[in-house]
C-alpha cells in the first residue's frame, strides 16, 4: 500500500523556496540508503565494567573467609580456589545447571537489586557425611530433595556465606545481604528475566576425599553498572582497620586495673633534729588542708574536701 500523505502548505512553500534559491537540486540523485543497527536500552557492552579487578578482590576475600564457614562441618581445611568472573545471560546459565540444585536469593538494597547463591547438593551430602564421621567420600543422597538434616545444614552454610559475603564488600562497597528464599528447581527460581546478563563468580572447594564441588554466586550486571568506577579501580578505599571486638575486650581489660587513690589530707615539715628525736609514742601537731589533693598513681588528679560520713574520714570529690 503507497502512502497517501499530503505536503503541508509550509512544506509545499520550503520546497518551492529551496527550488528558487537553489538550495535543493532537482536533478539530484536519491541519497544512499543506510543499514542502522537495532540499539537495545540497557544492554551496552560489558567493556562498561572493565576487568572487574575490584570483583576479584572481593572474591578472593570471600574464598578465604569461606572456609571458616565449611570448616565445622568439614573437620578438615578445605582448599578453595576463587575463578575470574565472568557474563553469561541467566537463560543459559539456567540451561547449565542441574535439575536439582540450591538457588538461594537475597537482597541487596545498596545495589538495588537481589543476588542469586547456587550451592551443589553434592557439596550438601558431602558436609552432612563429614559431620557424622565420614570423610566426606560420597554422592548425592537425594535426586529431588533435601533431607531435614541436609536442610539445616544447608541452612548454617547460607548464613554463614551471607554474612562472609558482606565482610568482603565491606571495605570497597558496604552492602546488606538479606536471605530471601531458597529453591531447589532451577525453573522456578525468581531472579532476573532470562535474557538479562548476569556477572558469574565461581568457587571451586577442593576436598581430599571427594570431587571438587563448585558454588557459584550471580550479580545482576545491571545491578554493578552504577558501581562501575569502583569496579575498574585499581587503587581500593581502605578502611580505618578498626577491630571493635578487640577494642572491647582491651577497654574491658584496661578498666580491671588497679590505682592506687590517695587523699594526702596534710604535709608536716620536721627538722632533722626533730626527726631524730622521734620515739615510739610521740604526737606530732599536723594541720590539715580546707581542700587536698588527690594522687592517682602518684600522679595529683583530683582536688576534693576532708569530712566525715557514717563514722569514718571521707573525702568529697570538688574538682
Amino acid at each position: 500500500m503507497t502512502p497517501t500523505r499530503k505536503l503541508s502548505n509550509e512544506e509545499v512553500s520550503a520546497l518551492i523556496e529551496g527550488l528558487n534559491d537553489g538550495s535543493i537540486d532537482p536533478n539530484s540523485k536519491p541519497a544512499k540508503k543506510v543499514e542502522y543497527r537495532p540499539y537495545v536500552f540497557g544492554g551496552e557492552d560489558a567493556g562498561l565494567l572493565g576487568d572487574l579487578h575490584t570483583l576479584r578482590l572481593i572474591n578472593e576475600r570471600f574464598g578465604r573467609q569461606l572456609r571458616n564457614v565449611l570448616l565445622p562441618m568439614l573437620r578438615f581445611m578445605p582448599r578453595i580456589s576463587t575463578l575470574a568472573p565472568e557474563t553469561r545471560r541467566f537463560d543459559e546459565y539456567v540451561r547449565g545447571a542441574e535439575a536439582f540444585v540450591s538457588f538461594t536469593t537475597a537482597r541487596a538494597d545498596a545495589l538495588k537489586g537481589m543476588i542469586l547463591i547456587q550451592f551443589p547438593p553434592k557439596l550438601i551430602s558431602i558436609l552432612v557425611n563429614s559431620f557424622f564421621g565420614g570423610r566426606g567420600n560420597c554422592g548425592v543422597t537425594h535426586q529431588s530433595e533435601f533431607t531435614p538434616t541436609e536442610e539445616r545444614i544447608l541452612q548454617v552454610v547460607i548464613e554463614g556465606s551471607l554474612k562472609t559475603l558482606e565482610e568482603s564488600w565491606k571495605e570497597v562497597y558496604p552492602v546488606s545481604f538479606d536471605f530471601m528464599g531458597s529453591e531447589t528447581n532451577p525453573a522456578f527460581t525468581s531472579f532476573v528475566e532470562g535474557q538479562e546478563a548476569v556477572i558469574i563468580s565461581s568457587f571451586v572447594v577442593q576436598l581430599p576425599y571427594a570431587d571438587p564441588a563448585t558454588i557459584d554466586i550471580l550479580y545482576p550486571r545491571q545491578a554493578l553498572k552504577q558501581i562501575a568506577t569502583i569496579l575498574r579501580s585499581k587503587i581500593q578505599r581502605v578502611g580505618d582497620g578498626r577491630d571493635l571486638k578487640w577494642e572491647a575486650r582491651l577497654l574491658e581489660a584496661i578498666q580491671e586495673i588497679q590505682l592506687s587513690f590517695i587523699p594526702r589530707i596534710a604535709t608536716p615539715v620536721l627538722t632533722i633534729g626533730e626527726l631524730l628525736q622521734l620515739r615510739e609514742g610521740m604526737v606530732i601537731d599536723i594541720q590539715t588542708f580546707e581542700q587536698v589533693k588527690i594522687y592517682v598513681a602518684e600522679e595529683p588528679l583530683l582536688e576534693g574536701i576532708v569530712g566525715e560520713q557514717d563514722g569514718q574520714l571521707a573525702v568529697r570529690i570538688v574538682g
